[in-house]
């Protein structure tokens, strides 16, 4: 399971394994959004990776 959390402009988009999933206002919010779909998997289910990127406003 591959998370990503994108700063593009104003917005804050959350992707898993390269779909757009949700976007948000706020990165506290992006990242909470995570970590509850991170809570919901049984220990050992996936091999989990998160990465941030900040992309600037040409991007």
């Amino acid at each position: 399971m591959k998370y990503e959390v994108i700063e593009r402009g104003s917005e804050w988009i959350v992707h898993n394994e390269g779909v757009e999933e949700a976007r948000f206002e706020l990165q506290e919010e992006a990242l909470d959004h995570v970590a509850a779909r991170l809570r919901a998997i049984k220990p050992g289910d996936d091999v989990i990776s998160l990465c941030v990127r900040y992309e600037g406003p040409d991007a």
